[in-house]
């Protein structure tokens, strides 16, 4: 019967329902002498729409907050066992009215009396609780998946609360965290202790936001990464009394980040540092020589002979090589210093706090420790050896002029022989030449993008009878500057060879001519021979071999008419890729001569091995030929040598009539040269088409 209920319960069953923080209902504990909030749960908390860290202390509207009234209710119920439900107007702390079924009964909490006052929500709220209870389970079991820990700290009981997550973050039984300030420190390394402990206080001091990382030993012995962050709440008076933070695992993510890290500073294939961590250290340096000068100095060196192993065994191979080279030099090289690979091949070394004399002692080390070196590979054994530059740094040199000064010293140490070291001096001669033709190289290629090459050709006349008619001619290469002048041609050709770009202009050239050609058929039919200079870079690319085979397939060009030339000592680097290259042009029907022929190294042994149809006498034998017996020999010889073979000869820099005569006398069958005629534009040959057109005057 209703009579019977009664919602008065003892104290201490109050008291543990509260602790359990299971009451179905929303709950509220007044204190019987003032009204204020000594307890709420999240229910009432929600209903009043405020937080429970501000609802404590208050007074709610219209909820025993009059003295009178308060008073009269605790004495109702000290002396009646039963007080019935009723409906009672409160408000919330947005100020807005409420009406809500109320029970009340007396309880002992914390050692106060107080009204135990539990109402059901309003119908309105009913759906927003069900929403938050909902939100509030998903919420944790997510957390629950992240594996992120909860905890809490009252600052007035000094107690810190763990949830079951923290515990298995910490790997430890669920509950056996004492809930002390020193035992959560303890689980931290010693040297992370003393940083949590600052920060710990600054935002028990001050509050707000914290955001920070440290490491715990567990007590399985494994390290593991914790990032903590949390708030430290105050109350109305500025005081903190709650802070709550979250924790999880970064082990892993903190794992990955450092090996990340490291691969973006390191080269992959060697461990060594790479180019950009390089050049960043550099940087340091240079930037602090202004404030602390000392003598330091940049080493740049490569392997070489890495090519031939590459080529000849493979890849593998050469990554295996670069792998053993770095090992072996890492013992010769000290802490202080630091060692690089910049790339391919290429190494760097800084010397810090080293003399120049000791520099070269270092470097002179690290030679030998090479030459020393040998390299094998699926039976095969290899000797390595290196060529270095020293390049002093100083505070006045930027990192791009230091790096591009060691790459030019390279250069010369190479051709200076390899196996060699350049140290670089101011006004070192060397360098400087080497840094006139990076500048014809910049040229160049400007003159590639701007479409500011010209074709020119020059005459090649018949010096005896019998020879063949039609027009013989020479194309050759010109490059204008930004004023429409011509740039010399020698210097241009000369680091286009240095700097590998010999065979982008070769196929410019190409594609340039054979589209003249077919726009010009008339010219065509008086055509006897066309000749074409290929470099050496460009007889040893298989690349251009294929595009050339496909020009030669456009039935528009007259592929007999052509004649590819290239000089004697490129062709002797590389005799067997060269004779393989001519024969194959050759299969077109085009011709092959060798060019500045008698200017190369056992001229007359390796002729019998290249196919050529023509030879080019050097134009330094021809030259001098009416003045000096000795050249006057040298073209006969070269000229009877060639005639026995079944070769044409053509004698270059005839530049007079005296010369043209005695190269008649030899037998020589063609001249080129200023006698003859200078180099014109293309197009002026048309010109001289006309000419050759022109019938005879008869008048």
């Amino acid at each position: 019967m209703a009579e019977n209920t009664t919602v008065k319960m003892p104290t201490e069953t109050a008291a543990s329902l509260l602790d359990a923080g299971s009451l179905p209902f929303a709950v509220v504990l007044l204190r019987a002498n003032d009204g204020t909030v000594a307890y709420a749960n999240n229910l009432m908390s929600m209903i009043l729409r405020i937080g429970l860290d501000k609802l404590s202390g208050k007074t709610i509207p219209g909820l025993y907050e009059d003295d009178e009234q308060r008073s009269e209710a605790v004495k109702l119920l000290k002396r009646s066992s039963f007080v019935p439900p009723k409906q009672i107007e409160i408000k919330n702390f947005d100020d807005k009215d409420l009406k809500v079924i109320s029970a009340i009964s007396l309880i002992k909490f914390q050692n106060e009396l107080c009204i135990f006052v539990a109402f059901q929500a309003p119908q309105d709220e009913t759906g927003n609780v069900k929403r938050l209870r909902i939100s509030i389970e998903r919420h944790n079991m997510a957390l629950r998946a992240a594996k992120v820990g909860i905890w809490s700290w009252d600052i007035m009981s000094n107690r810190i609360t763990w949830d079951d997550n923290m515990h298995d973050l910490f790997g430890i039984k669920p509950g056996s965290f004492s809930g002390k300030n020193r035992e959560f420190l303890n689980y931290m390394l010693p040297e992370d202790r003393q940083e949590q402990l600052e920060l710990g206080k600054r935002y028990y001091e001050d509050g707000g936001t914290f955001d920070t990382k440290f490491r715990i030993l567990r007590p399985d012995g494994e390290t593991r990464v914790i990032i903590n962050r949390g708030e430290a709440a105050k109350n109305s008076q500025g005081i903190v009394t709650n802070i709550v933070g979250v924790c999880w695992d970064v082990t892993e993510n903190f794992a990955l980040s450092a090996k990340i890290e490291h691969q973006a500073l390191h080269d992959p294939l060697t461990g060594l540092l790479n180019r950009f961590e390089m050049q960043k250290r550099l940087e340091g340096l240079i930037q602090s020589l202004a404030n602390e000068p000392s003598e330091n100095t940049f080493c740049y060196f490569s392997l070489d002979r890495f090519k031939v192993v590459n080529d000849t065994c493979g890849h593998d191979a050469g990554d295996e090589l670069l792998r053993q080279i770095s090992e072996h030099l890492k013992t010769y090289i000290t802490e202080k210093d630091t060692f690089a690979r910049m790339g391919s091949d290429e190494f760097a070394l800084i010397m810090t706090d080293c003399s120049g004399d000791e520099a070269r002692k270092v470097a002179d080390t690290l030679l030998q420790a090479i030459q020393n070196f040998h390299f094998e590979w699926a039976g095969k054994v290899f000797d390595i050896s290196l060529s270095m530059a020293l390049v002093p740094i100083s505070a006045e040199k930027s990192v791009s002029e230091i790096l591009g000064t060691a790459d030019v010293s390279l250069s010369a140490a190479k051709d200076g022989g390899r196996g060699r070291i350049h140290e670089y001096r101011p006004h070192d001669s060397t360098v400087i030449r080497r840094h006139d033709e990076m500048h014809w190289v910049l040229q160049l290629e400007d003159a590639l993008r701007s479409d500011r090459f010209q074709l020119n050709f020059q005459p090649i006349e018949p010096l005896q009878d019998e020879s063949e008619e039609g027009l013989h001619y020479e194309v050759l290469l010109r490059v204008l500057d930004d004023a429409g002048e011509v740039m010399s041609p020698q210097e241009l050709l000369n680091a286009a060879e240095q700097f590998d770009m010999a065979t982008r202009v070769d196929t410019w050239v190409v594609n340039a001519l054979f589209d003249w050609l077919k726009k010009h058929p008339d010219h065509v039919k008086k055509l006897n021979l066309c000749s074409i200079n290929l470099s050496g870079a460009s007889i040893s690319d298989i690349n251009f071999l294929t595009f050339l085979k496909e020009k030669l397939q456009n039935p528009d060009i007259p592929v007999t008419k052509l004649s590819f030339e290239v000089t004697e000592n490129a062709a002797i680097k590389n005799i067997t890729k060269a004779r393989d290259f001519i024969n194959t042009i050759k299969e077109f029907g085009c011709k092959f001569a060798l060019d500045d022929f008698g200017s190369g190294h056992s001229s007359f042994a390796y002729l019998k091995d290249l196919p050529v149809d023509i030879l080019k006498i050097d134009g330094v034998f021809v030259r001098g030929i009416h003045l000096e017996p000795v050249n006057y020999a040298m073209v006969k010889a070269i000229n009877d040598v060639g005639q026995v073979m079944k070769m044409k000869t053509i004698a270059e820099y005839v530049e007079n009539e005296e010369i043209c005569k005695e190269l008649k006398e030899i037998g020589v069958d063609y001249g080129q040269g200023y006698y003859f005629g200078k180099s014109e534009k293309l197009e002026e040959v048309i010109v001289v088409n006309s000419m050759i057109a022109e019938p005879e005057d008869t008048h």
